[in-house]
């Protein structure tokens, strides 16, 4: 919860002074003690909206998943679903082209973000998974959270916590919910905490909130994981260090990190296309619903439907074939690429744990070990975001894994373009920061 300082002629102090007790003394003096309680507060009652997102979106969303995987029929209604969605949205007045990536791209330019985001990324994720569409609901808990955070944060009339400051907070209270909604899902506070600020490309504005967007992912990950509603990720055996495997996770790293770019193009090429050549958003939709359910009955691909859990737990469990990562891969790109609501980052995770497996039952190392560095590397190449990735991996498979992801991580990051699902990588942002330092 710090605060963006400035200097006398109003611009940002880049080099902050030593401190000293007379200059801390002077910081603690211009603190408006009301704003700060207002932060305290908002950050507790954020992470409980970000909880309550969280679980609302997972009992909705995984009933419309189960419901489709045990009703194969519901593939003829996808196409009309998909437009349907696109309605709920010219309804609740959103943009029909609304993706997180827009999302981040409205927090990253400190804009607010509609309020009607929730309820109408919940209703048109829902509506996409119950006709069987290959798209997640983590990123539609990123949306909520980010809309979530908007909303609860207006009465609370925040400002920034020292008096002179004049710094706007729209992207704060979006960064804060995103944050807390992520975290719950996943019960990762500290992954979700890292990706919101990756996602931000580490804006200054975000940053020194940092305090705020930690308390609000502790929060919400424990209420979640008190309910007990939330996507639980298998855990895998984790063996001692080896080169063997080391050697294996470069392998995984080297494969994800070109599958995660084909991903990432795959999706923002299908969606330029459609937007030059079709235009119109509603016969887009529906055509991709046409051609996914075409695809998966021609090819009895029907256990490629839905979110992924379930193949994402057999991957991790050592027990699939080939080349189910591609098949995956391909249904999501449809999905997404053809302007169906939901997520992308559930896919992310299966398609890599699928690669991973089978990588690893390829070369003959532990397969489960592979899928969980796979899971981490795609996300990694795909998001550009690998701090979160290797963060997330750790919470899930425990710090033991960390070895492992790292490697995976890194290369698979370093292997992938620099133009992933939400643009350029992080680390431009890192070094955008130590350029306007040296300015």
């Amino acid at each position: 919860m710090g605060e963006d300082r400035k200097g006398s002629d109003g611009s940002l102090d880049d080099e902050p002074s030593p401190v000293t007790f007379s200059t801390f003394g002077q910081w603690i003096g211009t603190l408006d003690w009301g704003q700060v309680a207002r932060h305290c507060l908002f950050a507790l009652v954020v992470g409980v909206a970000g909880a309550a997102g969280s679980i609302v979106l997972c009992l909705v969303v995984d009933a419309a998943d189960r419901f489709a995987l045990s009703h194969r029929f519901v593939l003829f209604a996808l196409p009309v679903l998909g437009v349907l969605g696109l309605l709920l949205y010219k309804a609740l007045k959103i943009p029909a082209h609304e993706s997180t990536d827009d999302v981040v791209r409205t927090f990253r330019e400190n804009r607010p973000v509609s309020a009607k985001l929730a309820p109408g990324i919940l209703a048109g994720t829902a509506l996409t998974v119950l006709g069987g569409g290959s798209v997640g609901k983590e990123a539609g808990a990123l949306q909520m959270g980010a809309s979530l955070g908007e909303l609860v944060s207006r009465p609370f009339g925040l400002r920034a916590l020292h008096r002179e400051s004049r710094a706007r907070l729209n992207g704060y209270a979006a960064a804060c919910g995103m944050a807390s909604c992520f975290s719950a899902l996943f019960f990762s506070p500290l992954g979700a905490t890292m990706f919101v600020l990756e996602l931000s490309r580490f804006d200054r504005t975000v940053v020194h909130r940092l305090p705020t967007m930690l308390v609000g992912a502790f929060i919400g990950c424990a209420i979640a994981r008190a309910a007990g509603i939330g996507d639980v990720i298998p855990a895998v055996a984790v063996p001692e260090v080896s080169v063997e495997l080391l050697g294996g996770c470069v392998l995984v790293g080297l494969a994800c990190g070109v599958a995660g770019t084909a991903f990432s193009w795959g999706i923002k090429g299908a969606k330029r296309l459609l937007r030059s050549r079709v235009g119109n958003p509603y016969l887009a939709v529906f055509a991709g619903g046409a051609l996914f359910a075409a695809l998966v009955f021609a090819f009895r691909w029907f256990g490629y439907m839905g979110t992924g859990d379930a193949l994402m737990g057999r991957a991790l469990a050592g027990d699939v074939a080939g080349w189910d990562f591609a098949v995956k891969l391909l249904l999501t790109v449809v999905a997404l690429g053809f302007g169906f609501k939901g997520g992308e980052i559930m896919p992310m995770f299966c398609i890599g744990s699928l690669l991973g497996c089978a990588l690893g039952a390829a070369v003959g190392l532990d397969a489960p070990l592979l899928a969980a560095a796979g899971l981490a590397g795609f996300f990694s190449a795909a998001s550009r975001c690998p701090l979160a990735a290797f963060l997330i991996g750790c919470e899930v498979f425990g710090w033991l894994a960390a070895p492992y992801l790292v490697v995976a991580v890194a290369v698979a990051f370093l292997c992938g373009a620099d133009a992933g699902m939400y643009g350029h990588g992080a680390f431009r942002g890192i070094v955008r920061l130590k350029n306007e330092r040296r300015s």
